[in-house]
This record gives C-alpha cells, sequence and structure tokens, in this order.
C-alpha cells in the first residue's frame, strides 16, 4: 500500500490548553484560560494579526513569555532524520500549503493512481472532524477543510489506514477529550490509530508523496521563516498555494507575514498607555 505522509506545522509549536499553568504568583489555571488558541481559517488576516497582537500584551500582563510558551522542543534536523529513516531510500513527490485540508485532495488525487492510501499525520489535531455532521455537509457541499480532511478521505475510500502522530509535548490529551474520534473509530473499524513522536514505531512503506502544511490560523506569525526551514529538510516542494490556488486559507504559504517584535512593543505600550489614561479617567467621574 502507498503511503502518504502530512506534516502539520502546528506538530512543533506547543500550547498549554490540556495542561495547569503554573502563574507568576504561584496559583494554577486551566490552561485553556491561559491559551485562547479558538482558530478560523475564515477569518481575514488583519483580524489575525490583531488576535495575535492582543494575545502577545495578555501574555506580557500575565507575566507570561509567550515565545518561550510556544517555541518548538523538537529541531528540524531530529525530526527529518527520524522520518527519513523510516521512509527508506525514496525520493517522493513534495507539496506545501497553508491549510491542512489539500492533504484531502492529494489523497484523492493519488489512490486515484495508487489505490487506497495509508496516511501517516504529524498533528497536533486529529483532524477527523469536530462537529456532528461533518460526513453530510460534505456530501451536500463537496467541500474539504484543514479539520475534516481525514475522516472525508476515509468515507471516500481514499485513505485506508490512518495513524495521527501526536507531539509528545501534547500527548494525547486532544485524542481523549474528542467524541468525534470515539465516533470515527467505530465507523472505520481498524483504520484509525494514534501515537506520540517517541513511541512512533511503524515504518513508512512506499511512501509516494509529501505534505507541509503551515496552518496559520493557528501557528504564530513569528515562526513562519520556521517553516521554511522544516521544508528545506526535505528538499524542494511545490507550492500548492501558488501553483493551483489559495484552498481553505487566505493565505500563501510562500509568504512570511509580517511580523516585529520592536514594533510590537510599541503597540503594548500604547495599549497600556491607554489603559492608563482610562483608568485615571474613571476615578475622576467615580469621584463626581
Amino acid at each position: 500500500m502507498s503511503t502518504l505522509v502530512t506534516i502539520d506545522y502546528d506538530f512543533f509549536i506547543r500550547h498549554g490548553m490540556y495542561d495547569e499553568i503554573l502563574m507568576p504568583d504561584g496559583e494554577t489555571i486551566p490552561g485553556e484560560f491561559v491559551f485562547d488558541w479558538q482558530m478560523s481559517e475564515q477569518r481575514n488576516p488583519a483580524v489575525d494579526d490583531a488576535i495575535w497582537r492582543v494575545r502577545v500584551h495578555n501574555f506580557k500582563k500575565a507575566g507570561l513569555d509567550i515565545r518561550e510558551m510556544t517555541k518548538p522542543e523538537l529541531a528540524f534536523p531530529d525530526f527529518a532524520d527520524k522520518v527519513g529513516v523510516r521512509m527508506g531510500d525514496v525520493t517522493p513527490m513534495c507539496f506545501f500549503s497553508d491549510s491542512h485540508g489539500w492533504a484531502g485532495l492529494l489523497a484523492r488525487d493519488f489512490s486515484g493512481h495508487y489505490g487506497p492510501l495509508n496516511v501517516v499525520n504529524f498533528d497536533a489535531h486529529h483532524d477527523l472532524g469536530y462537529d456532528d455532521d461533518v460526513l453530510a455537509r460534505n456530501e451536500k457541499t463537496g467541500n474539504i477543510h484543514c479539520d475534516d480532511w481525514a475522516v472525508i478521505g476515509l468515507a471516500q475510500g481514499w485513505i485506508e489506514n490512518y495513524t495521527v502522530v501526536y507531539p509528545d509535548w501534547l500527548g494525547r490529551a486532544e485524542w481523549n477529550h474528542s467524541p468525534n474520534v470515539t465516533r470515527a473509530r467505530g465507523n472505520f473499524k481498524g483504520k484509525i490509530h494514534a501515537t506520540t513522536w517517541s513511541k512512533w514505531r511503524g515504518r513508512l512503506p512506499q511512501v509516494e508523496v509529501m505534505h507541509f502544511c503551515r496552518s496559520s490560523a493557528w501557528v504564530p506569525p513569528w515562526y513562519d521563516e520556521g517553516f521554511v526551514e522544516l521544508r528545506n529538510e526535505f528538499g524542494y516542494a511545490d507550492c500548492l498555494d501558488c501553483t493551483l490556488g489559495q484552498s481553505g486559507s487566505p493565505y500563501d504559504a510562500c509568504e512570511i507575514r509580517h511580523w516585529d517584535w520592536e514594533e510590537i512593543a510599541e503597540y503594548i505600550g500604547e495599549r497600556e498607555a491607554m489603559y492608563a489614561q482610562l483608568r485615571e479617567l474613571n476615578k475622576i467621574v467615580v469621584k463626581s
């Protein structure tokens, strides 16, 4: 059976949504209150930029270092070495995009040539859908999204065997908290598997295609250059956003998003000055 390997860049970029976060005052709070990583590929890039600026400011106000708490633990060369050994002496076709929805389209097209595929997905998300009507919606619209391409591929017969490899920093927390995983495993018995990076033992037989996605709706913009470094570890890859047109995401994965930490520091300073003025104004209003 031929294999599609797909790598979501968010595999490397940490968050603590399922953790208890130790605050500077010694208290702990649920990670979902700190990492408000609500994402949507339908957002305008200007909105995303504003959201990331606010997140950086919120971390700073809480006494937390967002760069330190999100930076990759796994080095790209180490990742590439382990994956390369499991692949063996092959040179697959390589593509990259912003949206992970492209993985579903690649599964569709390559299964037409090689038959149903073995798919191995290195990801911080299972991509088996996150609501109840994924397959019904796909039957009606034909649309494939970043969060449901895997279950659609299984339903359509493009994917015969699906394995998600979670990063060690996350473990199986997302897998264990998702009712859609239970539903999908019931519908496709024996075809869906999950493991973590350190426990992954499988080989990658007959790899015909590799795919990398940047997931700009999820990954902070200051890590965009790292996505280029990751891709380069595996050699040349074609940009699907450039050659076939953007699908699902408003971003072109070839374009590095603008992010300047000095500019962000100035922005935060302006916001804090504004808040200070509002507090003083509130005092005057209360006294009057």
